[in-house]
């Protein structure tokens, strides 16, 4: 059965997002933004508390015995702060001196030295939050005192900053992305939360005089809000920042227009969660990287409000949002690294878990937050609780960013097979790659084709690997990368111990119609990918996985010298080998000596190379193993299987029928499969001997 999505009402204003609720901000006495003087007398009477004191102190008190470093100038990006060769992040030796710790290579160019000030402007914001928890807890003038040197230091230098600017060195109106602090309003909004807290937390203190506070109201925080305001960025990820940023700004400055706007504007809370959010509850740009880092802002916003009178919490889009990531997730608790991801598991979205769990008291939350850890469980639910897995493990379409999670089996014998078939959500922007019918298998409890995210915005792979179709388990037509594109997902089904799907992308290439078949079982997965195009081309469909180098069952030596490309990610492939089988063959990636490995047998095809070869994983100096398979067509299918059983023994031959549709049989260890697909659907019968 797959899982079905029910598109949630969505409430367009303040006067109807929940039954009660406050229309008007209030701005009571501060503190009200961190917390609020009542939420502060019930912490102080906690039992803990001295705990939570001394700790607060412990992490501010070296803060005053050695201020931070304030910078002079603005702050450039921060992946900026890395060598140009190798991408590795670089060691300050003195403030216009930047060592390489790798190469030890020096740099000491303005590019380098502004992103080394960006650093000291993040070391800032921190530090004041730090030393504001310690005086509210503590009530010592030396934090508010320390809090106060930082925010006067931005409060003089905020007019004297670039009018704007970005990473690129635009200016102006040519640099609708960037700021004055920071090269990006995004960093000057994430900043300016910590900034208003410290702020908020310490305003009260004597060491304040009315002149200093009105000067760093009107001289920083008005000016920071007029920088987020110049140039909104809609649907955009930064944007949820901007309105985290500016709801706290005007609590600090009792601005409720201010308010209205990051609530309300084109781009604000509301409008982000009606069109940046599907029905599924998934963030537009498709990658978990991002989905946490949406979600992060929002719950901001959320808090700020509620300490305003403004209950936003009961919003069912908004809830579906932080529930999301447990439609998303491999048998073990992984992700996919869809897009620009990293490597995470469902731990990544804890903070997002543990405020769910705290608001709503949902036990999903608190199941999702104790993931693995059954201490966890005890201490949230009690001692009577027992694990629940609050993760999907019916076949789910997220339709909104064109992800299908195709799973068979149960608990160790669980499998998932993830394709990437539609919405070029994130495609269309910077955070997207060009992989339309890619897939990612999980099984034996480990992912085994991989997509191996962004490996990092420091690094040239990035640009050069990373985002390029070569790089991903999907076809590469004429060693060129795909177009920007939706896909369109043909049809799901699921049977008794099976889950199967057809997709199609007709523009990833011009002229040219790619379809993808998958047939997951417990034991095997059967992949058939079809080509049409209006040329006789190269057609390039890669596998890629994070094991020791791929093996071939047949004895016949490789070429050794083979070549497959120059260009567009062909250039990282290395140590490659090519074969050219005379029937069926059967490959393998192992993972060591008695390891499981995933093999793979593929049906004949006259005109086929097979190349096994090495590129790049998570990290640039990271192997990938990639078997490549290609052929010189203009009309072509390919057809393989999957042997899921980590030893090679569930799957025993391959048969692949000619034919306007696929139809494959697959001899396994327990029966035969007879599979048919077409546009609507798939027929499996299992034949015995004879038949």
């Amino acid at each position: 059965m797959m899982c079905r999505f029910v598109p949630l009402v969505f409430a367009i204003c303040l006067a109807t997002c929940g039954a009660g609720e406050t229309r008007t901000p209030v701005f009571p006495p501060p503190p009200r933004l961190a917390i609020t003087a009542e939420e502060l007398a019930a912490t102080k009477a906690r039992a803990d508390f001295v705990q939570m004191k001394d700790a607060a102190l412990k992490a501010a008190d070296p803060l005053v015995e050695k201020p931070v470093v304030l910078p002079d100038g603005f702050g450039s990006w921060v992946f900026y702060y890395a060598c140009a060769d190798d991408g590795t992040r670089l060691t300050m030796v003195t403030p216009v001196d930047h060592e390489c710790p790798k190469c030890h290579k020096h740099f000491s160019d303005e590019r380098t030295i502004a992103a080394y000030r960006g650093i000291l402007h993040s070391e800032a914001e921190r530090a004041a939050l730090k030393l504001a928890w310690a005086f509210a807890y503590s009530g010592e003038e030396k934090y508010a005192a320390a809090v106060k040197r930082i925010l006067l230091k931005f409060a003089d230098d905020y007019p004297n900053y670039p009018g704007r600017i970005d990473r690129w060195n635009h200016r102006g109106i040519f640099a609708p992305l960037g700021g004055r602090r920071r090269v990006q309003s995004l960093e000057e909004a994430e900043g300016a939360l910590p900034l208003s807290k410290a702020y908020d937390l310490t305003r009260t203190s004597a060491v304040w005089s009315d002149t200093e506070r009105k000067h760093v109201e009107n001289d920083f925080f008005r000016l920071t809000a007029e920088t987020l305001l110049r140039f909104p960025m809609s649907l955009e990820n930064r944007q949820a920042w901007y309105n985290a940023a500016l709801m706290a700004i005007g609590s600090v400055l009792s601005d409720a227009a201010l308010i209205d706007k990051a609530l309300n504007a084109n781009g604000g809370f509301f409008d982000q969660l009606q069109r940046g959010v599907g029905d599924d509850g998934f963030w537009w740009e498709g990658t978990m990287a991002y989905q946490t880092y949406v979600v992060q802002p929002m719950i901001e916003t959320v808090e700020i409000a509620r300490r305003m009178g403004l209950q936003l919490q009961d919003n069912a889009r908004f809830k579906s949002l932080l529930a999301s990531p447990l439609h998303a997730m491999y048998p073990d608790g992984t992700f996919p690294c869809v897009n620009d991801s990293d490597p995470a598991n469902i731990h990544l979205f804890d903070a997002s878990f543990e405020w769910a769990w705290r608001t709503y008291k949902d036990p999903l939350f608190a199941q999702a937050l104790a993931f693995g850890n059954p201490a966890k469980l005890t201490e949230l639910l009690g001692p009577d609780a027992k694990p629940a897995n609050p993760a999907d493990e019916q076949s789910c379409d997220l339709a909104s960013v064109g992800l299908l999670f195709l799973r068979a089996g149960k608990g160790s014998n669980a499998v998932c097979v993830v394709h990437h078939y539609g919405s070029p959500g994130g495609d269309a922007t910077g955070h997207g790659h060009w992989n339309k019918l890619n897939i990612t298998l999980f099984a034996n409890g480990r992912e085994w084709l991989a997509d191996i995210g962004r490996i990092g915005y420091e690094h040239k792979e990035y640009k050069t690997w990373a985002k390029r179709t070569i790089a991903h388990n999907t076809l590469t037509l004429d060693q060129a990368d795909q177009r920007v594109n939706s896909g369109k997902l043909l049809w799901t089904k699921s049977g008794e111990d099976f889950s199967a799907s057809a997709s199609e992308s007709t523009e990833s290439y011009a002229n040219s119609t790619l379809r993808r078949f998958l047939f997951l079982t417990p034991t095997m997965l059967i992949d058939v990918f079809d080509v049409k195009t209006d040329h006789k081309a190269t057609l390039d469909l890669a596998a890629h996985a994070i094991t020791e180098p791929v093996v071939p069952e047949d004895p016949t030596p490789p070429q050794s010298n083979a070549s497959l490309g120059t260009d567009n990610g062909y250039q990282h492939l290395k140590d490659i080998r090519a074969w050219s089988p005379a029937g069926n063959s059967r490959w393998s990636f192992p993972t060591g000596k008695d390891g499981p490995a995933l093999f793979v047998l593929l049906a004949h095809s006259p005109n086929e190379q097979v190349f096994a070869a090495s590129g790049i994983g998570y990290r640039p100096d990271q192997n990938a193993p990639c078997l490549i398979r290609r052929r010189s067509a203009q009309e072509t299918r390919f057809a393989s299987v999957y042997d899921l059983s980590g030893k090679g023994v569930a799957v025993k031959k391959i048969v692949s029928r000619e034919g306007d549709w696929p139809h494959v049989i697959v001899t396994t260890n327990e029966k035969v499969y007879d599979v048919q697909f077409s546009r609507e659907g798939v027929v499996v019968s299992h034949p015995v001997a004879g038949e």
